[in-house]
């Protein structure tokens, strides 16, 4: 017997139907416009890499510095006096570190013309099949009808020194802007929690985005502080690692190894494959021309493996996929010194996303 439906009664419908339906569109809206607006960001950042570079750089400088500042305002010394001195010793020790430099980067480069002739004549059979390949292409380039021979004739050829003066230049132009940007990031002290204090308009509200940014700095000043203080010692270890094995000028490449360790698993690469070079040209043997490279990939091992997650501590441990993509980002977009600051700005971006509820997926995405 079929039953009827009472007049006022209406079908049951699930309540969630339209309001899922709308919350997708909402999602897939807003995950377009959110893409849309990261590469419009991405492509800014690209676009005007001469003005955000020095930024950032300043930026993640003043992290580093800001707990000193801090510290010398309790002694009654006035930010901008202590901003001073802070800036003043950081060219104090990158001015010392330039001069003693100097002498071996330029008995190196002196050498280095020589050096590379002859580290061409010990590849050469590895070229054997490049040089063949390019020979087909210039005799492809000869068959085929046009004018590019003529304009390759008429196009003005390449010129180091051009090249070593521009680059000069335009590294001075980004130093000294970063210098500038920096005294007054650690001049302004804390103008900008005073700021948002006074738009936040709920007490409670204030309290804890003071206690945010608070933390944010004193983690990120925490990890870079730390990392620059490993990196250093483990430059000064490789170069002791060097100098024992008699590699020539040992303080330069421990240098360059130091540095390199900013980007890691790209950098000791690189470090590793550079020593290599050094090393084939001033050895004969082959356990003599591996030593020095393995050893200073030993110890870059050991600093990755233990001694940085001991120290660091588990919490900014990151992601290796994460840490990849950012050094492939960042090195793309602003050369070596986006490779050497990828790392730090993944940090800063893990402790906001760890700091801020509605991104904590993102924060589990780019921890370990």
């Amino acid at each position: 017997m079929d039953t009827q439906m009472p007049p006022n009664s209406s079908p049951q419908v699930d309540p969630d139907d339209k309001p899922k339906a709308n919350f997708e569109s909402v999602n897939v809206r807003s995950a377009m416009l959110t893409g849309i607006f990261l590469l419009l960001v991405m492509y800014t950042l690209y676009a005007a890499a001469t003005l955000f570079m020095p930024l950032m750089v300043a930026f993640l400088t003043s992290l580093i510095f800001t707990p000193v500042v801090r510290a010398l305002r309790v002694l009654k010394i006035p930010p901008p006096v202590s901003a001073a001195v802070v800036v003043m010793g950081v060219l104090g020790l990158g001015f010392g570190a330039l001069y003693g430099l100097s002498e071996p980067a330029m008995e190196w480069l002196q050498k280095a013309p020589r050096d590379l002739r002859q580290l061409e004549q010990e590849f050469h059979q590895f070229s054997e099949p490049m040089q063949q390949l390019k020979l087909a292409n210039a005799q492809i380039e000869d068959i085929t009808p046009g004018d590019d021979n003529q304009q390759k004739a008429e196009a003005p050829g390449w010129s180091p020194v051009k090249w070593i003066l521009s680059g000069t230049w335009s590294a001075l132009y980004g130093i000294t802007l970063s210098v500038i940007l920096l005294y007054f990031m650690l001049a302004s002290g804390d103008t900008f929690l005073r700021k948002l204090v006074r738009v936040i308009p709920q007490f409670e509200h204030k309290r804890a985005a003071v206690e945010t940014v608070r933390q944010i700095q004193t983690s990120v000043s925490l990890y870079l502080g730390t990392i620059t203080i490993i990196n250093t010692c483990l430059g000064a270890g490789a170069a002791l690692i060097l100098y024992l094995l008699d590699m020539p000028n040992p303080i330069l490449f421990g240098v360059m190894v130091g540095m390199l360790n900013f980007a890691p698993y790209i950098g000791p690469i690189v470090s590793g494959v550079i020593l290599l070079f050094i090393s084939s040209l001033n050895f004969d043997g082959l356990t003599q021309v591996l030593l020095p490279p393995f050893l200073v990939m030993v110890l870059n091992v050991l600093e990755g493996q233990f001694i940085t997650p001991t120290v660091a501590g588990h919490r900014l441990a990151l992601s290796p996929v994460a840490v990849f993509l950012s050094i492939l980002l960042w090195g793309w977009m602003w050369g070596v010194v986006g490779i050497l600051i990828a790392v730090p700005l993944l940090v800063c971006i893990k402790l906001v996303c760890d700091s801020v509820s509605s991104l904590r997926l993102l924060s589990e995405f780019l921890g370990r």
